[in-house]
């Protein structure tokens, strides 16, 4: 019962870690930012709303992250028959594998974002901003698709575990 349990705990800590990043990335890039802008259409006023908004998020994100690995992993060990659970096959790993590979896109594009976007933003001229903006929208996408990918490829692997 307490194997079980467990296993709950982690699955719980690893999805609804990822559904939270992502959900936040969505409100970001296609409600938050949108809206603010055609609020504040040609006011630094925009910039300045968003600058509060982040302001302290970013070691969040990375604490979020952490989790999100950490209980992928768990979980990882014990579906590949590392004594917490039985291994599903060759199918299984790929899935992992793929996992594991749009997770590193991800956080090179958090990284991207968060230590070079983002000063280049807070320093921008008026006219350098829309095209930071769009490469900000752009990585949002890119980042969106491929942690929802990550959901459900991780929702494959568990449907694979559980039949296997």
């Amino acid at each position: 019962m307490l194997e079980i349990v467990t296993r709950a705990l982690i699955l719980g800590v690893h999805v609804l870690g990822g559904g939270v990043w992502i959900g936040a990335m969505a409100f970001s890039v296609f409600v938050l930012h949108p809206r603010a802008e055609r609020f504040f259409a040609g006011s630094s006023t925009f910039e300045d709303l968003l600058f509060t908004v982040v302001h302290g998020a970013r070691w969040k994100v990375v604490a979020g992250i952490v989790g999100i690995v950490a209980s992928g992993v768990a979980l990882a060990l014990a579906g590949s028959g590392s004594g917490l659970g039985p291994g599903v096959g060759p199918v299984w790993t790929a899935i992992v594998a793929a996992k594991v590979a749009l997770l590193v896109c991800s956080l090179a594009l958090f990284f991207y974002v968060s230590w070079v976007l983002w000063p280049r933003r807070v320093f921008a001229s008026p006219a350098e901003l829309p095209g930071l903006r769009r490469r900000f929208r752009v990585v949002g996408v890119v980042m969106i698709a491929c942690n929802t990918i990550n959901m459900g490829l991780g929702i494959l692997a568990h449907s694979l575990r559980a039949a296997g």
